[in-house]
């Protein structure tokens, strides 16, 4: 019998993560929902890009 894939929806910032195909995708995903889960934000790709920038030191 196949093992059933359940996954978790949720919508922040507009995002609505696919189902992990693999264990680390599975694995990952549980991280993401217990970030937002203590209140965590998601950034969005400018701000994402704003952070990468920082901890290079280019800004």
């Amino acid at each position: 019998m196949a093992k059933q894939n359940i996954r978790t929806v949720v919508k922040t910032n507009g995002h609505s993560p696919k189902a992990p195909l693999t264990p680390l995708g599975m694995e990952l995903q549980k991280v993401r929902e217990k970030y937002i889960a203590s209140g965590g934000k998601l950034l969005n790709q400018k701000e994402l890009e704003r952070e990468v920038a920082e901890r290079k030191g280019f800004r």
